[in-house]
């Protein structure tokens, strides 16, 4: 008589632990590469971005006395579209009458003259023109591209 068969015993449990331990190695695999080839692909892209801004819109915070004001930007890549003032307390309005025309008077010149150069301030309110103008300055900082 030639050979007897042999027989192998797989316990189910190390059988399932070694597919669960090699589909984890292949999804590990698989994961970083594609993060190594997004990566270099991704700098192809923010070379070819051109303009002064990045594109979206962009808040900010101003503190009046511990009364908040919501401060909005509306950028586009090389445009400021709009600056707005949302949330604006009674009590603002109240302790500080000259925070809403001061604030229109230097988004309007921001936004006309795309530029935070040459802004003018009022003679009469310069310590909320400074405040305003700071808030502003540095939230369309934030989103320079340089």
């Amino acid at each position: 008589m030639g050979k007897s068969p042999k027989f192998m015993v797989f316990h189910l449990r190390e059988l399932i632990y070694t597919i669960v331990f090699i589909l984890l190695g292949v999804i590990l695999i698989i994961s970083l590469i594609l993060m190594f080839c997004n990566k270099s692909g991704n700098k192809k892209e923010d070379e070819t971005t051109s303009g002064k801004y990045e594109p979206g819109v962009y808040t900010s915070c101003i503190t009046l006395n511990g009364n908040p004001m919501d401060l909005t930007v509306v950028l586009d890549a090389d445009h400021i579209n709009a600056i707005t003032v949302d949330n604006v307390s009674d009590t603002i309005t109240t302790m500080y009458p000259l925070v809403q025309p001061a604030f229109d008077d230097i988004a309007k010149q921001i936004v006309s003259n795309q530029s935070l150069d040459n802004v003018q301030f009022a003679e009469d309110s310069q310590y909320t023109y400074t405040i305003i103008y700071n808030a502003i300055a540095d939230t369309i900082k934030s989103a320079t591209n340089e």
